[in-house]
Parts: C-alpha cells; structure tokens; sequence
C-alpha cells in the first residue's frame, strides 16, 4: 500500500471516476476541492497492485516561516476515505488497520510545524495515530436521521425549537428558499463579526458565488416586513446535508428566525432523498446546545494533530 500525489489530468480523472463509484462526499468532489487552488494537495491511496482504492487530502499553507498541513478551510474533514472488500469482520477491521497506519505514516513524513488532520465520522480507528504520538482529540456533531416521517423529526425537536417555529409562524415570517447569495453571504458576515470568527472570505465567496448550485446547495432567508433577518447554507452530496454556515442581523433579531431557517434545510434535505443532515459539530456549549435540541444522534469524530513548538502552543 502506499499514498502519492495525484497531480496529473489522468490522475484526477481517475480520481473522479472512483469518487463516483464510491458515493464520496461532497468534500471529495473536484468542483469543491477546485476552491483552494494551489493549497489543495490531493493525494491517492494505491493498492499492491497500484489501482487506486481511497483518497485524501491536505490543506498546505505558510504562517510566516511555518509551515501548515491542514484540514481546509470549511471542509469537514480531510476527506479520508477508501474501497475495503473485505468480507468478514475480522478482515474488514485488520484493512482499516492497515489504511490508518499507513496514514499515520504519512502524516508523520509530511514537512510540518502544524499538522491538524480531521477523520470522518465514518472511520473511528484513530488507534494508529496514537501509537505514532499524534495528539488525539474527540469532537462530536449531531446526525439526524432523514428516514423519519416529518412527524417524528418535529417530535424529536425540543419544546424551546417547536415554541420557535410556531412564533415565527405567528409573528409572519416569511422563509424562502433562496439562491440569492450575496444575501446570505450578508448574514453570515455579520454572525462571524461578531463572533470573531476568522472569516476566509476568500474561500467563503469562492464557496457562495462559485461551487453552489441547485444540484449541491441549500440556503433558507427569513424575511421580516421584507428585510432578510436570518439565513442558513448547507452543501449536500448523495447521502448527506452538510449544515455549514448561518448567519442573523442582531439589529432585526427574531427568536424562530434561524431555527426555522434550519427547520426548512432539514425538510428540503429529506425531499432530496437524503439520508443524513449533518450538523458539522462545535465545541462550544451555547452553540452544541442549539444543534442539539434538533434532535439529532450525538457522534464522535477525531481529530488528529501535531505541532513543533512553538506552535504546539498557539494550537493549543
């Protein structure tokens, strides 16, 4: 087994072949990875016989004289993922293995002062990592699942959720599923200032104005009186809605504004025929409190890093 670069037309075309035949996420997709231009190093996973059979990828960045391999910007994780043919359960665990450490090794000869590397929810051997004394850390998001009848993803709600939608219905706003992105991008700007989030407007408008469509978009505005006041944005693949980004004018605040922007994000993601919503976590409580009380299955992902001081401090 071993991972190379895949930076040849061939290479890629091959790559979107086998992401095609494997349902791979969103993340995976040239069209989003085309969004980081000469950061995004996208590298293959080859078998003993050189067929490709999984794929990842790193962010690659300079921080004045350091150097940073990272999860991009906005993307969920490093997009991490692989063909196992195995049959039994044994064979199907003894082949993760083998991927993980092969990736560990990787991680490990990459030419990094900061390493932070995120796995999907999907894959849950972190243990490799361990062993090669990579910092492991658990984060969580919420899945809820799509296969339920409207009925019980609205009973699944907290009381605090449903008393929001039913005031946004009786105070008469109006949601609307919207394309209009310098809207949305509006309202998400003014969450992020005020939070301090570090904004990456580059990747944002590249993301808003350049990779969304119909075919892998989802974005709701609340409007009150006509004066846009919330807004929600997800990105979807196959199986799954990714909720990225939300955003509300704290001059126009309305209690059921953004939960019923979100409301109708998940409804439109089960229209789709999706499996998942996918709530893309936080590890801050007032925010992990909100995702919550959709009533979505709490899950763990890792998150992998290694850092040379003094970046080893600033990480943390």
């Amino acid at each position: 087994m071993s991972i190379k670069l895949l930076d040849t037309q061939k290479d890629r075309i091959v790559y979107e072949a086998f992401c095609k035949k494997q349902n791979a996420s969103v993340f995976n997709s040239m069209s989003w990875l085309g969004i980081y231009g000469e950061h995004l190093q996208l590298y293959g996973i080859f078998n003993n016989n050189d067929e490709l059979t999984g794929a990842l990828f790193i962010f690659k960045t300079k921080k004045k004289t350091f150097t940073l391999n990272i999860t991009p910007p906005f993307s969920a994780n490093n997009g991490l993922f692989f063909e196992n043919r195995s049959e039994n359960n044994s064979n199907i665990q003894t082949t993760v293995k083998h991927v993980m450490e092969e990736v560990a090794d990787f991680c490990k000869k990459l030419n990094s002062d900061l390493l932070v590397f995120v796995l999907p929810a999907s894959i849950n051997d972190a243990q490799p990592f361990i062993w090669k004394k990579f910092k492991v850390k658990v984060k969580y998001t919420y899945h809820v699942d799509l296969a339920l009848t409207q009925d019980a993803l609205l009973a699944n709600l907290s009381s605090e959720k449903r008393k929001s939608l039913n005031k946004a219905q009786k105070d008469g706003l109006e949601i609307k599923e919207s394309t209009d992105m310098k809207t949305v991008k509006q309202l998400i700007l003014k969450t992020f200032s005020r939070k301090q989030v570090s904004k990456n407007i580059v990747y944002l408008d590249k993301i808003l104005f350049e990779f969304a469509n119909v075919s892998n978009a989802i974005a709701f505005v609340a409007y009150d009186k006509g004066e846009a006041i919330a807004a929600t944005f997800c990105v979807y693949d196959s199986g799954t809605a990714y909720y990225l980004f939300g955003g509300f004018d704290s001059a126009q605040k309305h209690h059921g504004a953004g939960v019923t922007c979100m409301w109708n994000s998940i409804l439109k993601a089960k229209e789709l025929g999706l499996r998942t919503f996918d709530f893309e976590g936080s590890m801050l409580p007032e925010v992990e409190k909100y995702f919550r009380e959709f009533g979505g299955k709490l899950t763990p992902y890792y998150e992998v890093s290694k850092a040379k001081f003094p970046l080893s401090l600033y990480y943390k």
